[in-house]
Formats: C-alpha cells, structure tokens, sequence
C-alpha cells in the first residue's frame, strides 16, 4: 500500500482485528516490506490475545509474536511509560474531564511506544489517539498518526 507513511509502523488493534477477519486490510498479510517495518508492542499483543475465541487464532497470534520478536520488533513499554502513562491520565481527566481509565490507559500506552520507537501509529481510532497526540505535545513528545481507513 503506497499510501503508508515511510519509516516504522505501530498498528493499533483495531487494524489486526479487521484484517484477521479479512475485512479492510488486505495489504497488512500480503505485503511483506510493510510487516518487516511493522512493531507489535506487547499491550497490543495482550489485547488480541484476550479476544481469542479458540487455539486456531491463539496459535495463529503466537506465531505473530515470533515473528515479530524474531525481527526485533516486539515491543513492551519500559516501567517509565507505566509511570508517564498514570501521569499524563491524570493531566487529561483536569483537561479533558472524566475519563474511562481502563479503556484509555491501553491506548495511552500504545501512543507512548509509539513515540518511543519512533513508529506511525496506524489506527482507525483518530479522535481518541488526536486527542492523546495533543496531550504528549504538551509533554513535548510527537504521535505521528495515520488513518488507513482514509485512503481505501
């Protein structure tokens, strides 16, 4: 898919699931130059897992994750991001009002890896991770985003 930015990819969830579905994504399983610059981050590997429905799709992730692993592309975040994660909640419920800790927390730490590889994250989630984006410039941190949805 030309459309990709260049440089290193995180893909969101999302993106894995629709894809695994055969859904939008086509180019994620076909092309092998956009998986070989592709990151898997553990808090995305630890959401797909706990959507598995039986052993097939368990397998079918556990060899994602060696794959991945085998590029030097599996990714966890550090204790620091842990920390930098509850921090910076903690900023967006004074800016933005209530927020769904549970829920938000994942995707925070997914934005973090993001940053901290240096990766676009790919999601079709762009209103939640915007909002993300505008919180870790304050941190002076940069969440390069990209919707694939916007270019199919």
């Amino acid at each position: 898919m030309s459309q990709l930015p260049p440089g290193l990819l995180l893909l969101d969830t999302g993106i894995y699931i629709r894809d695994s579905r055969g859904e939008d994504y086509p180019w994620l399983s076909q092309d092998a130059h956009i998986f070989q610059r592709t990151i898997l981050t553990a808090v995305v590997a630890a959401e797909l897992y706990a959507g598995t429905r039986d052993r097939r799709e368990k397998r079918i992730l556990d060899d994602l994750c060696r794959a991945h692993n085998s590029l030097g592309h599996f990714s966890s975040p550090p204790p620091d991001a842990w920390i930098e994660a509850g921090i910076l909640l903690r900023r967006a419920h004074g800016i933005f009002g209530q927020i769904d800790f549970l829920h938000h927390f994942r995707d925070l730490l997914i934005a973090l890896e993001a940053v901290r590889t240096g990766a676009t994250l790919v999601t079709e989630n762009v209103r939640d991770f915007a909002r993300w984006k505008l919180l870790l410039a304050s941190a002076k941190k940069t969440l390069k985003l990209f919707n694939p949805a916007e270019v199919i």
